[in-house]
């Protein structure tokens, strides 16, 4: 949601006539909610793609607009509102919304309504994260979200996350839980107590219940996970698996479409984008966190590429020990940093404070803006390298790196 968020919740509450009241609809509306504070739009149009290879038709309406039968509609508000009647009506099967926390915190939800929600992450036990407005916002939204849930439907949560597992005792919806691994706790006492789930075993991901779990494809064939060494974009294909289950997607749909998922730089701007270019990858982010980082840098740094290119701002928005701790971060990757930004403000020097704290510090590059360093770091990619923008300005970063690969 973005244009008309606070006027959204309230049209579906109007049209299904259920805000203020304790009594649950006879019926759920089959509406998927998606919150969380990342990956709910990758997970949204994964999601989509799954239930698009079905052939059922349907709505969503993320971040990048609304869109029905995969046709982008104009506005927002008016096509969103004409998606819920088409599902009143039949014309659809299913719709898919995703859910920005400050705006559901803000406005609410209506109680006992959707068929089917899902929420990806908070901070993923990140101290540091918790304490911030995002995640104060996102903690909110979920228990609305959780209770927004009808009593026959399903409520998919994050078992890695303890913040996101605690909105289980708001539901009476039966809960679904995901985790990238068949020993996490939670996982294994929902499982004992006859509850379904979703993980990872050695590298496949797997969905079921304790007495019956099936396989359902290796994240090493998965191309936009990195062959699973980015954990975050394999827990999205976690929840996306698990709300594909809940109704009642065949495994093969599931995994056809996976496979051949990437996100698209238009319709998931800056959401970990891969772009090939004459055998090098070009990864397009937009972490601006120290706890989003870590675990993009962790996957990276698992890649058998040769060399690593990396081009960032100067993190203006974060704390000055912030700003050292994400130089610290990308400098673990060694090879090339080409940083740009307003060198007079302090913020660049704060960064590079933290890159040359590694053992093996990279080579530090200084442009005077954003485009420019991603033109410079075009010249230096070679095949078998692989870049690493971190990018405030998505299109402006996609439009130089369009005109740089022609």
């Amino acid at each position: 949601m973005s244009a008309s968020e606070t006027d959204a919740v309230p049209s579906m509450a109007r049209l299904y006539d259920a805000v203020g009241s304790p009594e649950p609809l006879a019926d759920p509306v089959p509406v998927v909610a998606i919150t969380g504070t990342r990956g709910k739009s990758t997970t949204s149009w994964l999601l989509h793609d799954i239930l698009s290879d079905l052939g059922w038709p349907l709505g969503l309406w993320c971040s990048a607009g609304v869109f029905v039968n995969g046709r982008r509609q104009p506005g927002e508000l008016q096509p969103w509102t004409e998606v819920l009647h088409a599902l009143q009506g039949g014309e659809l099967a299913i719709a898919i919304q995703e859910l920005e926390a400050p705006v559901v915190a803000s406005v609410g939800l209506p109680p006992q309504a959707y068929r089917l929600a899902a929420v990806t992450t908070i901070c993923g036990n990140n101290e540091a994260c918790l304490i911030s407005p995002e995640a104060q916002h996102a903690a909110r939204a979920q228990r609305i979200v959780a209770r927004a849930v009808h009593p026959t439907g399903q409520l998919v949560l994050n078992a890695d996350d303890l913040e996101v597992l605690g909105v289980a005792e708001e539901t009476t919806a039966e809960v679904v839980l995901f985790a990238l691994h068949p020993e996490n706790p939670a996982l294994r006492r929902h499982l004992s107590t006859g509850g379904r789930g979703v993980w990872l075993d050695d590298g496949v991901v797997v969905g079921g219940n304790a007495d019956s779990a099936v396989p359902i494809l290796r994240v090493q064939d998965i191309a936009f996970t990195l062959g699973g060494s980015l954990t975050f974009q394999v827990q999205n294909v976690l929840c996306a698996t698990a709300l594909a289950l809940c109704l009642g997607v065949p495994h093969g749909i599931i995994q056809r479409a996976v496979r051949r998922f990437l996100p698209d730089p238009h319709l998931l701007p800056g959401a970990c984008n891969l772009i090939d270019r004459r055998g090098a990858t070009i990864i397009l982010d937009t972490s601006h966190h120290p706890w989003t980082l870590r675990q993009l840098i962790r996957g990276i740094r698992q890649q058998p590429h040769r060399r690593t290119i990396i081009v960032s701002h100067g993190f203006e928005d974060l704390s000055p020990d912030q700003t050292v701790e994400v130089g610290k971060l990308l400098g673990r990757l060694g090879g090339v940093v080409i940083i740009h930004g307003v060198v007079a403000d302090g913020h660049l020097d704060l960064l590079k404070a933290g890159l040359i704290r590694n053992v093996m510090p990279p080579l530090i590059v200084t442009q005077p803006d954003e485009s420019t360093a991603i033109q410079h770091a075009l010249q230096l990619l070679r095949e078998g390298d692989l870049c690493l923008v971190i990018t405030r300005t998505v299109d402006q970063a996609i439009e130089t790196l369009r005109s740089g690969r022609a």
